[in-house]
């Protein structure tokens, strides 16, 4: 099988749907400058998105989808996506006390690291796919 010659499956979807969340999130990031109404709202918009994409995973997880040469990269994946999720639960359900600068800057960074290393695990499983 040559370079994008598979056909498009169920995880290339669940990445592409993680990528534009994160775009959302960044526009969102941008959209606070004008408007902090539609920052919540863009923000909140981009963790329900990526949900139906975190579920994919974890039903992947535990039907026993696992890289054995890259577990502690796929655990790290996981530890950081676990963080990620439940930072952005206290943000969506607004727990105002979280909800100051410092601790959606470590949100951010928190969602690119997971993406990154979600993008690495990606390519280790699949191949180069849609890149």
């Amino acid at each position: 099988m040559s370079l994008g010659s598979r056909p498009f499956m169920l995880f290339d979807l669940s990445l592409l749907i993680q990528i534009l969340a994160f775009f959302c999130l960044v526009y969102a990031v941008y959209r606070r400058r004008e408007s902090i109404v539609s920052h919540g709202k863009i923000a909140s918009i981009a963790f329900y998105l990526a949900l139906p994409a975190v579920f994919y995973m974890l039903y992947n997880r535990v039907k026993g989808l696992t890289l054995p040469y890259y577990n502690s990269l796929v655990n790290l994946h996981m530890l950081l996506g676990i963080l990620t999720i439940t930072t952005g639960i206290l943000f969506v359900i607004n727990q105002w006390k979280w909800k100051i600068k410092k601790y959606m800057d470590l949100e951010i960074l928190l969602w690119t690291v997971t993406l990154l290393l979600g993008i690495t695990v990606y390519m280790l499983l699949y191949g180069p796919g849609l890149f």
